[in-house]
């Protein structure tokens, strides 16, 4: 592929994603005010968690994990910062302030950060903890649990980045009765999450949880887009599969690149229709 090829496709890429972020935005502008907290993924129990966090006096424990703005995963950091920062607004109204963890030295400025901006109390620096360690640190999950039994937490949000040692920290949830939300970059740390966290995301919808936590039709706006965007790429590949089968196999299996092609556009409709 040539530079002008490669420049054209660039720039239709760009005015495709243009006009659906804009379009996504004027169509979700109405509707977003009644779409509810409960249709967020992965967040079914929060507002059950706050209310106990508010109730009882409680906080709410979020964390890092091992995702820094100093490394590789600066991104996660990114995004889970804007995603604690809409948990937190929504704990507002509670007397104790949220604790924000990380194993990350260069993160504890964002989780002071965050906190500043989203809490109005008191404490709010004194708030965020520091625990030795790095990815995989067992270290980092000992002071977590160390950190359960003083603080008692309503729950624990746990986004970032975490290995196996994620194992320990849910299990000491689970035995304190402590409700618990994880999903991370590592493979390891991800399939823990969905064995033994009480909710989960998977895979991207990392990047787009604070976008349904937020309560602006813009940001749902641009979460859709990206939706929009994976079906297209997902039915993209899926047409360049069959074009190439149909190659092989010849001029007469058109027919049949047809029905699996129809085939697949049904099963994509019922799943959105589904969601």
């Amino acid at each position: 592929m040539d530079d002008s090829t490669l420049q054209v496709y660039v720039i239709l890429f760009v005015m495709i994603t243009v006009v659906l972020v804009y379009s996504a935005r004027y169509f979700l502008a109405r509707r977003a005010r009644r779409l509810s907290q409960g249709r967020a993924p992965g967040f079914r129990r929060l507002s059950g968690w706050l209310g106990e966090a508010i109730e009882a006096g409680r906080p709410l424990h979020l964390s890092f994990g091992s995702a820094g703005i100093d490394r590789e995963n600066a991104a996660v950091a990114a995004a889970e910062a804007e995603l604690f920062y809409h948990i937190i607004k929504a704990a507002g109204s509670g007397d104790v302030a949220p604790v924000i963890s990380t194993s990350s030295s260069a993160t504890v400025p964002l989780c002071q950060d965050t906190i500043r901006r989203a809490w109005d109390g008191e404490d709010r620096r004194a708030r965020a903890q520091w625990f030795p360690g790095g990815a995989r640190s067992m270290a980092f999950a000992a002071g977590l649990t160390a950190t359960m039994g003083v603080e008692e937490p309503s729950a624990h949000i746990l986004a970032g980045s975490f290995g196996p040692e994620l194992a320990l920290i849910l299990d000491s949830a689970d035995r304190q009765g402590q409700g618990s939300f994880a999903v991370s970059d590592q493979l390891e740390g991800q399939a823990i999450a969905f064995a033994m966290a009480d909710e989960v995301l998977i895979g991207e919808q990392l990047f787009s949880a604070a976008a349904w936590l937020s309560h602006e039709s813009t940001a749902r706006a641009d979460a859709s887009v990206q939706d929009i965007w994976r079906g297209l790429l997902i039915a993209l590949m899926a047409v360049l599969v069959l074009i190439n089968v149909a190659g092989q196999l010849g001029i007469a299996s058109w027919s049949l690149v047809v029905v699996a092609a129809l085939a697949l556009a049904f099963i994509g409709v019922v799943i959105v229709r589904r969601r």
